[in-house]
């Protein structure tokens, strides 16, 4: 699977939206930054992977203990780079093998991991994570890209349905909270917003109920 999976413009704005997260005040990309992604979405480097990369930067620099702040995509660009060269064999054509995976404990795994989050939770939210959770066991492990494909359209469906199941109150805390996080974004364009707001969403989401995210690459 590649980023062409996804809705357009999506890869972008996961992976700004991502940053800013991980770096926890808003940010926007600059023109430099905007080029990397470019050349990312060129190489069709997929975005489990840019996150994966994202997140073991961030987690490098907390453990030293220095209180640097990332302030360019740039930092990332290594870790990226090498992540990939040591997935591309596996993600990369429609036949890929996985000689290095175990897919289907991962996916087991992943079904486990949704079937307790719904533990304590109301009826028509366990009852999504445990249909997710069987969709998940019914997928045949045949390659990387299918697998992966299948787990990121089941993931959409997923969030879509936590938040449908959602009470008034906790909506509103979670819009509430979503307006606090994106004040700094006020000046971008209301499509770029609506749609940053939206990948927003689909991590606190998954991080306040902790849903994890659906990918044989955790």
């Amino acid at each position: 699977m590649s980023h062409r999976s996804l809705p357009a413009g999506e890869y972008f704005l996961e992976i700004e939206s991502y940053f800013a997260l991980r770096r926890g005040t808003p940010f926007v990309f600059s023109a430099k930054d905007w080029g990397l992604l470019k050349q990312w979405q060129s190489d069709e480097i997929p975005l489990a992977v840019v996150i994966e990369a994202l997140d073991s930067c961030f987690d490098k620099t907390s453990k030293t203990g220095r209180r640097r702040t990332i302030s360019s995509l740039s930092y990332c660009k290594h870790a990226v780079k090498d992540l990939w060269e040591e997935r591309k064999d596996l993600l990369v054509g429609s036949e890929a093998s996985l000689p290095e995976l175990d897919p289907r404990g991962r996916l087991e795994a992943l079904a486990e991991e949704l079937s307790s989050s719904g533990a304590g939770q109301s009826a028509q939210f366990s009852e999504a994570l445990v249909r997710a959770a069987s969709l998940i066991r019914a997928i045949k492990p045949t390659s990387a890209p299918h697998i992966e494909e299948a787990l990121m359209h089941l993931e959409q469906e997923l969030i879509a349905q936590v938040l449908s199941a959602l009470d008034d109150d906790s909506r509103n805390d979670i819009n509430e909270e979503l307006d606090r996080a994106l004040s700094g974004y006020r000046d971008l364009e209301p499509e770029v917003l609506r749609a940053t707001r939206e990948a927003n969403l689909r991590r606190l989401l998954r991080a306040r109920f902790m849903i994890p995210r659906l990918t044989l690459f955790a």
